[in-house]
């Protein structure tokens, strides 16, 4: 089963990550550092052999598990470097933490490739025009440096598509066919509902309104690099 995540954030600001200023990389350090905590060196053994002295000692560093992302994983994204393919998927971990704590709401969905078109076409029968699609949410290229990895999808729309799908999806929910659709709709546009209100939030925060960021994952996320 796949994953589905969308994220009410403006897409500048998560451009903003790649080559990020001295306040915000001080704030996405501590959001890793706090995710991801690297494990301590394993205890030297206390038997004979720790008692035989240091030439007997070995010191093989942090033990950590494959698929957990480093600091200089994170390094890497916040000065805007290139990622070398076989950490693609570790420093997706990353940005999905960064987003998940910077976002103002998340809307999220178990949901492999047939279950997406299964959903995009009761929506479409239920009347919804193509125009206002699940895929066509995600339709837009979000142009960052850090391109996806194996079986993950990455788009974004804008927040004036955002609010036009909601209308247009409330006004065709009662026609919805089958209960996980309908269930799955219904949550849809509760989330999308909220990006007029989310505006105003993130405008008295100064901070500019958000869009939608999505990720897909055909590989739900907790396994990816493991």
């Amino acid at each position: 089963m796949g994953e589905l995540r969308m994220h009410a954030l403006s897409i500048h600001e998560v451009r903003d990550m790649f080559g990020a200023d001295a306040e915000l990389a001080g704030r996405l350090r501590a959001i890793a550092s706090d995710t991801f905590r690297v494990p301590a060196a394993e205890q030297r053994p206390r038997g004979l052999l720790g008692k035989l002295g240091p030439m007997f000692r070995s010191n093989p560093g942090p033990v950590v598990p494959d698929g957990t992302p480093l600091p200089s994983d994170w390094e890497t994204l916040i000065r805007g470097h290139y990622v070398a393919p076989d950490r693609l998927e570790v420093s997706w971990k990353v940005v999905d933490a960064w987003v998940d704590a910077l976002d103002w709401q998340t809307w999220h969905a178990d949901l492999g490739s047939r279950q997406l078109d299964d959903l995009d076409f009761a929506l479409t029968k239920a009347g919804l025009p193509s125009r206002f699609g699940l895929r066509k949410l995600m339709a837009d290229d979000p142009q960052l440096p850090l391109r996806a990895a194996n079986g993950m999808r990455i788009g974004y729309s804008k927040s004036g598509h955002v609010t036009a799908t909601a209308g247009e999806l409330g006004a065709v929910l009662d026609r919805v066919e089958g209960e996980e659709n309908l269930a799955r709709a219904r949550s849809l546009h509760a989330f999308l509902s909220l990006f007029p209100g989310l505006a105003e939030q993130a405008r008295g925060a100064g901070r500019p309104g958000p869009d939608l960021f999505l990720v897909w994952w055909e590989t739900p996320r907790e396994q990816l690099g493991s």
